[in-house]
């Protein structure tokens, strides 16, 4: 029956996977599915009050604290001792402590090979290391595979810590390629319906219920911080996805959780998330896959003709240490303490919030086609920029203005750094104006993306690793142009030349895409995404003047003076359940942090109570002139700009959003909750409670009425 298997598993499919571990039940030496006894010597850690157990021959662990029992990963059994789940066979892959995708980069078709540890090696784990705080254990796969290397664990008793450091892999076979390495994929899973929720970082944040079984087809996964556009092309849908920002994941139930962060090769890995009933397998798990290699088609020229293509594979191996830390959580675990923990594990600059901001976007003009070339329209000026932020600065203390669009010859084909501008005296008077009265002024720059009509050297463009230029669509609704991708070091020459000129215009930068887009060089500038992440951190941490960056990455919270684009939704994948303010509750005290431009997709109240949720102050794009002006320019998708139309509304969101957050500026949140269908309550570190009530009728909270489609504060 085991031979029969392994010929279907072997003539079968192209995904490949190599798994490490046992059949795990209760008992880590129940039997096997063929009827005999798995071969497990135990190793056991005591720490406190907490007791790791590992098998030393599979890697299989569980740990026991405070009465509760974490898993590795689990088999379910019924009464009889055997799988009631139907798996068979497969069910091998719930139970792995490393799982192991290679391909075989001989064959024509670069097809992934699938094995279970049974055939890949009768001994994977070599060389078991025992420690006090925990265990090294090298794995070795079969030899015509030629990929080993070792997993390093470490336990303080609350927090576990996984490595697969890059020095330890080698390949010594011509052809086999280590493609993916998952660390512990089920660690904290559940089987079937359960009581819980799993948590993933989709746009400001989601949840997965488990207690539900769900109407998806497929789970969640996400690669952390984007995809290469050196090695794919992105999609640049106005609905795209929302990027996985935030390298963490979490399981919660009610008697204790996990959180799970990425804490080495974030850069490399993918978030994934299921839950029983999506796919074969009936159990809810969590876990982050490490990327050693990718796929990509070759092209041989411009035309993207798949018939002048190959299908490759990278050729060298992503070097980076591997690394998840898993932090145990207690009875009663919430989304902030999840927050917590990962707050608690990164830098971020503090920011002095001392009132509730709002951010005003002016776009000061654009271009159009014409009889000879492309005419400048004009749409606002600094003078009516500077009537209107004295206006709007009477009742809002926290405004601040950004500038997009003042480049000689509009936004569309604009440069890429702030100068040369158009009109240097007017822009340099409106800066110098609204300091008198605390405003402060930020210029709106792109230093990762050349608009393909811009005057720009090719030699200062990045190619994909076909020594291709890279062509990336423009996301704005109404928009069919095209940007090119500017190499880092040119990059960072634009905002040392920028920041020597911005100190006499009393301005600062609102960078788009700096810390947000994550690729990697090759041929003529070769870099990882490793090192793009510290040349990029380097670059903004030692610009000697205020930047804002739109919905960075985390890995630029320790250098950013405030946040904009501030997503306060999750993307609403099928299988995502809720919408959480995770990302708010780890920046917001610290950073201020901005929505996207309010006037391009307004929703009324329901946005207004968004924002009140999130701790996120409005933002909205204005203009002087009707946006019937910007027909026929790549700014066409805004259909409503004016001031004049605006006004009104803008100081109504203002004042609602104003009249609850005014109360917790400069805070935290420490937990939340849902206290009724539709009905939130954040607990902020000054004790002081906003209560936000989605639904369609009242409701009273600790003896305040909160009316229907609003928000209260609560003392």
């Amino acid at each position: 029956m085991r031979k029969k298997l392994l010929i279907l598993l072997l003539c079968a499919v192209i995904v490949c996977t190599v798994t490490i571990g046992i059949v795990y039940a209760d008992d880590p030496t129940a039997p096997s599915e063929d009827g005999g006894e798995a071969t497990a010597e135990l190793y056991t850690i005591e720490v406190g009050d907490a007791t790791l157990t590992v098998d030393t021959h599979n890697l299989n662990m569980s740990i026991t604290k405070g009465g509760r029992t974490w898993y590795s990963g689990r088999r379910h059994l019924g009464e009889d001792g055997e799988p009631d789940d139907g798996l068979q066979y497969n069910g091998s892959r719930i139970t792995d402590g490393v799982t192991v995708t290679y391909r075989d980069a001989s064959s024509v078709n670069k097809i992934q090979q699938t094995d279970s540890i049974t055939n890949l090696a009768d001994d994977p784990v070599r060389d078991f290391k025992k420690l006090d705080n925990g265990f090294d254990a090298k794995i070795r796969l079969k030899s015509n595979v030629g990929i080993s290397f070792t997993v390093q664990v470490r336990f303080d008793g609350t927090h576990l810590v996984a490595t697969v450091p890059s020095s330890s892999i080698t390949e010594t076979t011509d052809n086999m390629r280590l493609e993916q390495i998952s660390l512990f994929p089920y660690f904290d899973g559940s089987y079937q319906q359960a009581d819980g929720q799993i948590f993933v970082p989709d746009g400001s944040g989601a949840l997965i219920d488990m207690s539900v079984r769900s109407n998806a087809t497929q789970g969640y996964s996400q690669r952390i911080y984007g995809e290469d556009c050196s090695l794919s092309t992105p999609s640049a849908r106005a609905n795209e996805p929302e990027r996985a920002s935030l390298p963490v994941l979490a399981t919660l139930y009610p008697d204790g959780g996990t959180t799970m962060i990425a804490t080495g090769g974030a850069e490399y890995c993918r978030a994934n998330a299921s839950v029983s009933g999506i796919g074969q397998y009936p159990y809810n798990r969590a876990g982050f896959t490490f990327i050693y290699r990718e796929p990509y088609t070759r092209y041989y020229d411009d035309s993207g003709d798949t018939s002048k293509s190959t299908y490759e594979l990278q050729t060298e191996r992503n070097e980076f240490d591997a690394q998840i830390t898993y932090t145990l959580m207690d009875e009663g675990v919430n989304i902030a303490d999840v927050a917590k923990v990962y707050r608690d594990s990164i830098d971020i600059k503090k920011s002095d919030i001392t009132n509730v901001g709002m951010r005003l976007q002016f776009l000061m003009a654009e271009n159009k086609p014409s009889m000879f070339g492309r005419t400048r329209v004009e749409m606002t000026t600094p003078e009516y920029v500077e009537s209107v932020a004295r206006d709007v600065s009477y009742y809002c203390n926290g405004l601040t203005v950004a500038l997009t669009g003042y480049q000689k010859g509009g936004l569309g084909g604009a440069d890429p750094s702030v100068f040369p501008m158009s009109g240097k005296s007017s822009y340099r008077s409106l800066g110098e104006s609204l300091a008198t009265f605390d405003v402060p002024l930020s210029y709106c720059v792109d230093y990762v993306r050349v608009h393909e009509r811009a005057s720009f050297s090719n030699g200062n463009l990045l190619q994909n690793i076909s020594e291709q230029f890279i062509v990336l669509a423009d996301n704005r609704a109404g928009s069919d142009v095209a940007f090119r991708v500017i190499k880092p070091s040119y990059s960072e020459k634009m905002l040392k030349s920028d920041v020597k000129k911005l100190e006499e215009f009393h301005a600062g930068i609102e960078a788009t895409n700096v810390g947000s887009m994550l690729f990697s060089g090759y041929k003529s500038e070769a870099f990882s995404r490793t090192q793009l992440i510290a040349d990029t951190v380097r670059m903004i941490g030692e610009a000697q003047l205020p930047v804002a960056l739109s919905n960075p990455n985390a890995y630029m919270f320790g250098v950013l003076d405030s946040y904009v684009d501030t997503p306060v939704e999750y993307s609403a994948y099928l299988i995502e359940t809720e919408s959480v303010p995770f990302l708010q509750m780890v920046l917001g005290g610290s950073v201020p942090m901005y929505s996207e431009l309010l006037n391009l997709d307004y929703t009324g109240a329901q946005l207004v109570l968004r924002l009140i949720d999130c701790n996120v102050y409005p933002s909205f794009i204005l203009t002087e002139q009707d946006a019937i002006e910007l027909y026929g320019t790549d700014s066409q998708g805004i259909f409503t700009s004016s001031f004049d139309v605006w006004k009104y509304s803008i100081r109504s969101t203002y004042e609602q959003v104003n009249e609850v957050l005014k109360e917790v500026v400069g805070q935290q949140i420490t937990r939340r909750d849902k206290v009724a269908s539709n009905v939130y309550v954040n607990t902020y570190s000054n004790g002081v409670k906003t209560v936000v009530n989605y639904s369609s009728a009242p409701y009273y909270y600790e003896g305040t009425l909160v009316e229907a489609m609003s928000a209260a504060a609560v003392r």
